[in-house]
C-alpha cells in the first residue's frame, strides 16, 4: 500500500509528492500534528519513495521498499534512545550521545546502497536541548545525500532554531465522519461497530486500526469508575477505595508502565469530553458520544476551572510515567489524591 494509506492527509501528501516530482527534496522536514494521524507512516512512505527503484514510488514491491518496511535498510536510520546502564531499558529522552553516535558520525557519509541517507527522529519532543544543539550545524548544512524527518505531536516543544531549519508539514486531526469513511474502506467485511471503535480510540485513527476493542473498553470502564468516584460530593467519596483502584490499575508486571500510560491517555480523553460538553456542547462532539449522559453527570459536579486543573494534573502524571520514569503505582495513587480537590473548583 502506498500514499493511499494516509487518507485524510491530502495536503501533507501533496506537498511530499511535489517535492519528489520536482526533485527538490528538503534536507530536513518536521511532521507535526496529533498522535495517531499518520506521521510515522508518512515518514516510512517518504523514505520508501526516496529509495524506491520501482515505478511510481513508493512501489512497495522493490527490495528497497521491502527493507524499509521491515526496518532493515542500512541507509534509513530511526534514531533510538540509549540504554539505561542500571536497568537495561531505553531511556525516556534522546540525549547527545545517541545523536552523536547514530547521526553525526554518519550524516556526511555516502549512502551504503540507497540513493539517500535518511534519519528519522520520532517523538522529537523527547530530544534534549543539548542534543538538538549538537545537530544544528548538520541541519543547517546537510549533505545533498541526507534527509532528516523529525516527528512530533507538538511543534512548539522543539527549539525554534531547529524549526526554522526544517520544512514543516502539518498532519491534521480527522473528524468522526472522515474516520468512519476510512475505517469502512479499510475494514471491509469485518464485523466492527465503527462508532464504538472511534470512541474507544479517542478519535486516533492509528490506534483504531488493529485495536483490541475489548481491552480498550475495559480501560475506559476503569477510567469512568475512577472519575465517577472522584466526582462524588464531599463525605461520600471513598478515597481509600479510589487509591486501591489506582494501585490495581498499575499492576501487570513488566507491562505496567505501558498500561498506565494508556490508562492516563483514556482518562485525559474522557476529561476532554466532559469539558467539551460543559463549555461548547453544540460545537464540540465528545469522542465518547455513547457515554454522553454519564459524562454530563460527572461534569455537573466538576467546575470548569477544576476540570482544566484536573487535565493538567493528568498530563503531568503522563509525563512523569512516560518521560521521567517515575513509579507507575505511586504516580497513579498521588494523582488520585491531587484530583479530589479539583472537583467543584470554580463552581
Amino acid at each position: 500500500m502506498g500514499w493511499e494509506l494516509l487518507q485524510g492527509q491530502d495536503a501533507a501528501v501533496a506537498s511530499l509528492q511535489r517535492d519528489l516530482s520536482a526533485g527538490r527534496t528538503a534536507g530536513a522536514y518536521i511532521f507535526y500534528g496529533p498522535n495517531g494521524v499518520g506521521k510515522a507512516s508518512a515518514a516510512v512512505l517518504f523514505a520508501q519513495a526516496l529509495q524506491c527503484t520501482g515505478e511510481d514510488p513508493p512501489c512497495g514491491a522493490c527490495p528497497a521498499c521491502g527493507k524499509i518496511e521491515r526496518g532493515v535498510h542500512p541507509d534509513v536510520i530511526t534514531v533510538q534512545p540509549e540504554k539505561d546502564k542500571s536497568t537495561g531499558k531505553d531511556k525516556k529522552t534522546i540525549g547527545i550521545d545517541p545523536i552523536r553516535d547514530q547521526v553525526l558520525h554518519r550524516a556526511h557519509q555516502r549512502p551504503q546502497e540507497g540513493r539517500r541517507q535518511i534519519f528519522i527522529i520520532d517523538d522529537a519532543h523527547q530530544v534534549t536541548l543539548a542534543a538538538f544543539n549538537a545537530l544544528l550545524k548538520t541541519l543547517e548544512e546537510p549533505s545533498p545525500d541526507t534527509v532528516f524527518i523529525i516527528i512530533t505531536p507538538n511543534l512548539h516543544a522543539l527549539p525554534q532554531t531547529v524549526v526554522s531549519r526544517c520544512r514543516r508539514l502539518r498532519f491534521r486531526f480527522l473528524g468522526r465522519e472522515e474516520q468512519r469513511r476510512i475505517l469502512e474502506a479499510n475494514l471491509d467485511g469485518e464485523a466492527v461497530d465503527l462508532d464504538r471503535l472511534i470512541s474507544l480510540s479517542l478519535g486516533r485513527l492509528g490506534k483504531a486500526f488493529g485495536a483490541d476493542s475489548e481491552a480498550l473498553a475495559g480501560r475506559r470502564e476503569s477510567a469512568m469508575e475512577l472519575l465517577g468516584g472522584l466526582s462524588e460530593p464531599p463525605g461520600k467519596a471513598d478515597e481509600a477505595a479510589l487509591i486501591l483502584l489506582a494501585a490495581s490499575l498499575a499492576g501487570g508486571g513488566g507491562q505496567s508502565r505501558v498500561e498506565v500510560l494508556e490508562f492516563l491517555e483514556m482518562l485525559l480523553g474522557l476529561l476532554r469530553d466532559i469539558l467539551a460538553l460543559k463549555v461548547a456542547p453544540d460545537v464540540l462532539e465528545p469522542w465518547n458520544v455513547d457515554l454522553q449522559e454519564a459524562l454530563e453527570v460527572i461534569g455537573s459536579r466538576w467546575g470548569i476551572p477544576g476540570l482544566i486543573r484536573a487535565m493538567d494534573r493528568v498530563g503531568a502524571a503522563t509525563r512523569d510515567v512516560g518521560e521521567i520514569n517515575t513509579n507507575p503505582s505511586l504516580t497513579l495513587e498521588s494523582l488520585v489524591i491531587s484530583l479530589r480537590p479539583t472537583v467543584g473548583e470554580g463552581e
